[in-house]
């Protein structure tokens, strides 16, 4: 999990870099509206920064503390670098990549496995790893649940990724 969030990290920032850059009206919805501090607005005005310059580090120190553990903070994300439906392509693309159309992933099915590695993840890390309400017993843990796990992180990061680079 955290290297999906490192991950989503360093995407963005470059990502949002460019059409910033540009100034282009095709730019997502969400970069177009983007705000920042009235002193960044100065400073970009005087010449002392470039624009990019000025949106990518200010994002950079607002996405500092930011988790991307979670499907709707990932998708408030990348609101900056697209107006696609990521999670619902994602689950299209993992559907004819990996399963050739055998299962019917949905977004909300995607979002729930996703969720579900995640709280998995929090749970082992915060609780030990403990069943609810004892002290003493933990959840059982094997090979094959830890791969599949790890199987669909990387799945979910090579959809979001085709997703993004993909121009249709």
């Amino acid at each position: 999990m955290a290297a999906i969030d490192h991950w989503l990290h360093e995407e963005v920032l470059p990502r949002v870099a460019e059409p910033a850059a540009e100034d282009s009206p095709d730019m997502p919805y969400r970069l177009r509206v983007y705000e920042l501090p009235l002193h960044i607005v100065e400073a970009v005005r005087r010449g002392d920064v470039a624009l990019s310059d000025a949106v990518v580090d200010h994002l950079r120190g607002g996405l500092a503390g930011q988790s991307l553990q979670y499907p709707g903070g990932i998708f408030e994300v990348l609101k900056l670098v697209t107006d696609k439906k990521v999670w619902y392509l994602s689950a299209g693309w993992i559907n004819r990549t990996f399963f050739q159309g055998r299962i019917s992933l949905n977004e909300k099915t995607l979002r729930s496995r996703y969720l579900e590695i995640t709280r998995r993840r929090n749970g082992i890390a915060h609780d030990t790893d403990l069943i609810d309400g004892d002290l003493e017993q933990r959840r059982p843990n094997d090979d094959a649940g830890v791969n599949d796990a790890i199987d669909w992180i990387e799945r979910i990061a090579l959809a979001i990724a085709h997703v993004l680079d993909d121009e249709g």
